[in-house]
């Protein structure tokens, strides 16, 4: 089944945060409920008639991209977010969404305000509240979204496209008028054309200055028409006239490949994500005992470990590990990527959920390279991942770690794909 963006926000409303806020605002739950149901889509459609303002997207972007880091502390605890609408600690997150609110609808927002009481039922105070708490929301799903799949502004811009009329029929009446839209059928009506601006100038980009983490084969096609122009300017500034009639046509073959290649590269790095995907399975709703609630794969490493942990006929053992499957490091680096930590939070909620489980880390390469390099770092990317578990309130006498370099493959390493299983963390309960 499809994905619903309107659905998937909704379910960050838990009955608790419904409670808190209608105890604050002194407003009914229903009220409530109703203002965040009808906040969403509000916000949503703001963002769809933005995107035809490539100027004011890119800002937009930057504050959604900005929100994907906590976004693991907001959507899993939402009802922190009431502290922030006054003056606690999460008052900068709600700021963030006020910003995103700013961006959208300017001088406007007094006016969504007003229409969401008038929907709700809210006196305009508590609507205020709630379009603030509705945005930060909805900012933080989206920058959780951009960062853990590597979206730019393109893959957002055609994410929203494909929510449009999820949007447009979860939208309250008057809205269009608001935005100064005949009629809703027109959000993002120039959606298309922005992304093609978008996805042109990712392109030029990638032409220019390819990633270090890029395929060897097409840096090495970039460096040869590097080499290539290099030959021309040099035989130039040897006074010597170059034959452009035999030259032009060979470097527009040259781009014409490197746009075929970057174009089937994409598609490779499109077809992988989407197996591993499949790989882990439906994300579902997980409770822990402590009452916390993960957002977590039918098949990743968390739902196994708590499995383990809670499984009594399962004793501790020097053999049974858990391979992470949503961590990533920068390219011969231990530096943890961003969109690693979601299950870095994920762990260290099972963690605080079973205070007497300790565990080991384990870090491993592939056999390519110097084996003491890839020892040393298999063991910094090790004890990386315990010091992040650490920063994430895990007493670190709890946690060990160890690297092991090439040492115990779990497939192959005679295959590209056999490789990439073989760099990995794992992890294993040595107490519970």
């Amino acid at each position: 089944m499809a994905t619903n963006i309107i659905d998937t926000l909704k379910g960050f409303v838990s009955p608790d945060l419904v409670s808190q806020a209608s105890s604050m605002f002194d407003e009914s739950p229903s009220s409530v409920s109703s203002a965040m149901g009808t906040a969403f889509p509000s916000i949503l459609a703001g963002l769809l008639n933005k995107s035809s303002d490539s100027s004011a997207m890119s800002g937009i972007f930057d504050l959604i991209k900005g929100a994907g880091g906590g976004a693991n502390s907001v959507l899993s605890h939402p009802n922190d977010l009431l502290t922030g609408l006054g003056s606690g600690e999460s008052g900068g997150v709600i700021e963030q969404g006020k910003k995103l609110l700013s961006s959208l609808f300017g001088d406007k927002t007094a006016e969504l305000s007003t229409m969401l009481g008038s929907v709700s039922g809210l006196k305009s105070s508590s609507a205020g509240s709630i379009l603030s708490l509705a945005a930060t929301i909805v900012m933080s799903f989206l920058g959780k979204k951009v960062v853990n799949e590597g979206l730019g502004l393109s893959g957002l811009l055609s994410f929203l496209g494909s929510q449009k009329d999820n949007i447009i029929n979860a939208a309250p009446a008057g809205l269009s008028s608001l935005l100064g839209l005949g009629s809703l059928a027109n959000l993002g009506s120039n959606l298309g054309s922005i992304k093609d601006t978008v996805t042109g100038a990712a392109r030029h980009a990638e032409h220019a200055a390819p990633s270090p983490s890029g395929s060897s084969w097409l840096r090495n096609l970039l460096l040869a028409a590097v080499a290539l122009l290099a030959v021309f300017f040099l035989w130039r500034s040897c006074n010597k006239k170059p034959d452009m009639t035999a030259v032009t046509p060979t470097v527009d073959s040259m781009v014409d490949k490197a746009t075929e290649m970057v174009d089937t590269a994409a598609q490779m790095a499109s077809d992988a994500a989407t197996k591993a995907a499949e790989k882990l399975g439906a994300f579902f709703k997980r409770k822990l005992p402590n009452g916390i609630e993960l957002n977590i794969p039918e098949f990743g490493i968390e739902n196994k470990l708590i499995a383990f942990i809670e499984d009594a006929n399962k004793p501790v053992d020097k053999t049974t590990w858990f391979s992470f499957d949503r961590l990533t490091f920068e390219t011969g680096s231990a530096v943890l990527k961003p969109e690693s930590q979601e299950q870095l939070q994920n762990i260290a909620e099972i963690l605080k959920a079973y205070p007497n489980v300790e565990v080991k880390i384990g870090g491993y390469t592939d056999n390519v390279g110097d084996a003491k390099a890839n020892l040393k770092l298999s063991t910094d990317r090790a004890n990386n991942v315990k010091a992040e578990l650490e920063k994430l309130g895990i007493d670190g006498k709890r946690i060990s770690a160890e690297g092991y370099g090439h040492e115990h493959p779990v497939a192959s390493n005679d295959t590209e794909e056999g490789k990439a299983q073989n760099r990995r963390i794992d992890i294993r309960v040595t107490k519970k």
